[in-house]
């Protein structure tokens, strides 16, 4: 993922631009629009970001479309908070209403982000009804993003180009650019293209402010930096390891039992592919007794150790009829251990406790912030609707971390 954060951050410093908006972690401002580009990749590159029903990364998509233009127009915390849950709204009911008919080959955020992105972004900088039509109709002319490249760098960009294009949208639609104002549901619009016209309109707007997605249905937070689907099956890995006393050493084969097979396959091309690899994930859990950033470098993945565990587990893709991951040890002693998860720590079934969200992140802080820094953010980040202008929070953000000084 350094590297990941690395090309991000030095393609909109190279590229030259208006000073308006942090890059976070960087140390130097850009345009909003390149900005939201590069904290949406930030944002989604560890695998660490909220998960919603259905699944949309919608906070990687809308937060940094918001976050950019807030910034420039000294917005403040309370109408960041405002314009994130009202695009995470837009992209979650955009997301349920068309997910039956999404082609697999699509990467859903990429279909649906930049609108989440342009509406968070519209809300942000206060743009009327009209406007923010608008900004909707030039948001639905940038979608796209294809599963294919789940694995790869390229997979967050689709929440980068959807932020990017969320604060496009709304720059543009203020300036008055135009759209068809009925770009969703035309013969030749959004739900045709891209969905067969298959597109629950109840679902994309009956009740519409009645009740908020983040309330209901929620979403689950990640306890590990690996896809959502990985989360049950690291933590049954975990519950073998820690219930039995494993030590790998002991371990003869492993089998996980699942519903579905996984993304990538037993053998991930890369520390970053093993975020979606079932082999990979329970192997380090397994040899490591913990799971995190560090877990999914080319260093860990291609370590002896872990090259001898991937060949010792399976994968049955028919999962127990309750939806739980089940982790099955035979041992050298011949002995048979197992143990499951079906809510793991985090979910919306199962929440984490304040401490350990906490936890989680000042792991991520305390790798660009000064532990100072860390205290001051985290601070304003709890009373952010307390905080009069943005600009204030992320000149923290903001700040160049070690790693991104060269």
């Amino acid at each position: 993922m350094e590297d990941v954060a690395q090309i991000t951050g030095r393609y909109p410093r190279e590229s030259g631009g208006a000073p308006q908006a942090s890059v976070v972690g960087w140390g130097f401002k850009t345009n909003p629009p390149a900005a939201a580009f590069a904290n949406g990749v930030f944002g989604h590159c560890l695998d660490y970001e909220i998960q919603g029903f259905p699944p949309t990364h919608g906070t990687s998509s809308c937060l940094p479309a918001a976050l950019a233009l807030a910034e420039h127009h000294h917005v403040s915390g309370k109408d960041v908070i405002t314009a994130y849950t009202l695009g995470w709204e837009v992209q979650g009911r955009l997301r349920a209403a068309s997910a039956p008919a999404t082609a697999p080959g699509y990467h859903p955020p990429g279909l649906v982000g930049p609108l989440g992105g342009a509406a968070a972004a519209s809300k942000a900088v206060g743009l009327d009804g009209a406007q923010t039509l608008m900004a909707l109709g030039i948001a639905a002319s940038r979608t796209g993003g294809l599963t294919a490249n789940t694995g790869t760098m390229v997979k967050s960009t689709h929440p980068g180009n959807a932020a990017r294009m969320g604060a496009e949208a709304a720059i543009l639609a203020g300036m008055g650019y135009t759209a068809s104002e009925e770009v969703l549901e035309s013969p030749v619009g959004y739900a045709a293209a891209l969905f067969g016209g298959s597109f629950d309109w109840e679902v994309a707007t009956g009740s519409l402010g009645a009740s908020w997605r983040l309330t209901d249905p929620g979403f689950d937070i990640k306890r590990f930096p690996a896809q959502v689907y990985m989360q049950n099956v690291i933590e049954a890995a975990l519950n073998l390891r820690e219930e039995n006393g494993l030590e790998a050493e002991a371990i003869e084969q492993v089998t996980i039992r699942r519903r579905g097979r996984g993304h990538s396959g037993p053998v991930p091309r890369s520390g970053l592919d093993g975020k979606f690899s079932v082999e990979y994930c329970a192997a380090a859990a397994l040899l490591d007794g913990q799971v995190g950033i560090d877990t999914f470098t080319d260093e860990r993945r291609f370590a002896p150790d872990m090259e001898g565990m991937l060949g010792r587990i399976s994968v049955e893709p028919e999962g127990p009829e309750s939806g739980a991951t089940l982790a099955t040890a035979l041992l050298k002693n011949g002995n048979t251990v197992s143990a499951e998860c079906s809510a793991f720590r985090g979910s919306a079934r199962n929440p984490m406790s304040r401490e350990e969200r906490l936890v989680k992140v000042r792991d991520c802080f305390t790798r660009a912030l000064s532990a100072s820094d860390t205290e001051r953010a985290l601070e304003m980040l709890e009373n952010l609707e307390q905080v009069d202008d943005l600009a204030e929070l992320m000149g923290i953000l903001g700040n160049p971390a070690a790693r991104t000084a060269s």
